[in-house]
């Protein structure tokens, strides 16, 4: 089992040597969302129980980034994206399998906090306290986009931006709140059911604000027969349940 590295670094050492590993049948590469981070790892143990000749290397990061990196020739088989925007432009780049595309997951965004939260309104609780609120950067990190469409939503968003502090992905939300460098965050509800550090979490409303995960195999995968075969168990029931398990809502993947 491959430790993670990123991929662009190991295409730059694997290109020093000549050869990309991506060469070699088994060798899978994927790049996922972090908020993918600890359900991918049990994925990767469950699908090679079945596929043991599959090598996965994964490369996790906010999607954005990883778009970017995909667009600039990193070698990805499969990307596991937290942002439908992102793969609809690698889609229009056609840099990805438009037939291939499938969501697998869906989830949610929650108010959080290490400490104690009432349980008055969520838009009172934000609006009502001076501390500071940990966020996404909406430019490029998928829970920081859907974050800001909800809040602008609500009314909120304007009156809030002073008090933000933006992480890199999904996973330094979760880090800010943790650690108390914000008072409260907004962070996906899989995140909060996963974290130990954050004690309480309030539903935040967010009508028409679609949180969905599709995944799609690029159009310059080397091993696209194995990228194919995950896609499959990801969408497949095992898949789905193990989403499930992670505090993700089930998607609209294909069902055993």
């Amino acid at each position: 089992m491959k430790k993670i590295m990123p991929l662009l670094m190991a295409f730059g050492l694997l290109a020093a040597c000549g050869k990309t590993s991506a060469d070699d049948s088994s060798e899978l590469f994927i790049s996922a969302a972090s908020s993918l981070k600890d359900v991918m790892d049990a994925a990767e143990k469950e699908f090679e129980e079945t596929h043991p000749e599959v090598d996965i290397a994964f490369n996790f990061g906010s999607s954005g980034n990883l778009r970017n990196q995909i667009q600039q020739g990193a070698p990805v088989d499969l990307f596991l994206s937290a942002s439908a925007k992102d793969m609809e432009i690698l889609q229009e780049e056609e840099l990805v399998y438009k037939e291939d595309i499938r969501d697998f997951a869906e989830n949610r965004l929650v108010l959080a906090s290490a400490g104690e939260l009432s349980e008055q309104d969520p838009i009172e609780t934000l609006a009502g306290s001076s501390g500071v609120i940990a966020v996404g950067e909406p430019e490029s990190v998928p829970v920081g986009s859907y974050t800001k469409e909800a809040l602008e939503e609500l009314g909120l968003w304007d009156n809030l931006e002073g008090r933000l502090i933006f992480a890199k992905d999904a996973r330094q939300v979760v880090s800010y709140v943790e650690s108390g460098n914000a008072e409260m965050g907004i962070v996906y509800s899989s995140d909060a059911q996963r974290s130990s550090g954050i004690k309480t979490t309030v539903d935040l409303p967010q009508d028409g604000v679609d949180i969905v995960y599709p995944a799609g195999i690029m159009q310059g995968a080397k091993n696209k027969e194995a990228a194919e075969l995950f896609l499959d168990y990801l969408t497949g029931s095992k898949g789905q349940k193990l989403l499930e398990d992670y505090g993700f809502f089930v998607g609209k993947g294909e069902l055993d």
